[in-house]
C-alpha cells in the first residue's frame, strides 16, 4: 500500500507544496489516500488550490510589486537612520581611538628611566 501511495504521490507533485508550507502532513494525505483512494473529486481540491497559490507566488515576485515595495519607502527615515548610525560609529571610534592615545600619551610621560649604576633608594 505504501509503494502505491509512493507512485500516487509521484502523478501530484502538488502535493509536496502543501507540505512544504505545512498545511497539510504526509500522514493526512496518506489516511485520504487509503479511505478514498485515487477518486479525482477528493484530490481536485488540492489540485485547484494549487493553482491559485502558484499565480499568487508569481505575482508576489513581480517587477510591478517590487516597485511599489520600493516607492512605499519612506527615505527620509532611511535617511534619518543611517544619519544615527553614522554617529553611533563615529562615538564609538571617538572611544576607542581617545582611549589610546591618552594612554599612550600618560604611560610615556610617566615613564622615566632609571640611571644604570643607582639604586632603588640613592
Amino acid at each position: 500500500m505504501k509503494e502505491e501511495f509512493k507512485a500516487f504521490v509521484k502523478t501530484k507533485p502538488e502535493l509536496v507544496n502543501y507540505v512544504t508550507k505545512g498545511e497539510m502532513t504526509w500522514q493526512k494525505f496518506y489516511e485520504i489516500y487509503n479511505i478514498y483512494g485515487t477518486d479525482d473529486k477528493v484530490w481536485s481540491k488540492y489540485k485547484e488550490n494549487k493553482d491559485v497559490s502558484t499565480n499568487k507566488s508569481s505575482d508576489s515576485f513581480s517587477f510591478s510589486s517590487i516597485v511599489d515595495m520600493v516607492k512605499k519607502v519612506d527615505m527620509d527615515s532611511v535617511q534619518k537612520g543611517i544619519g544615527s548610525m553614522q554617529k553611533a560609529i563615529e562615538l564609538l571610534q571617538g572611544f576607542t581611538s581617545g582611549s589610546a592615545a591618552k594612554d599612550a600619551v600618560n604611560t610615556a610621560s610617566s615613564y622615566q628611566p632609571r640611571q644604570l649604576f643607582k639604586k632603588f633608594e640613592d
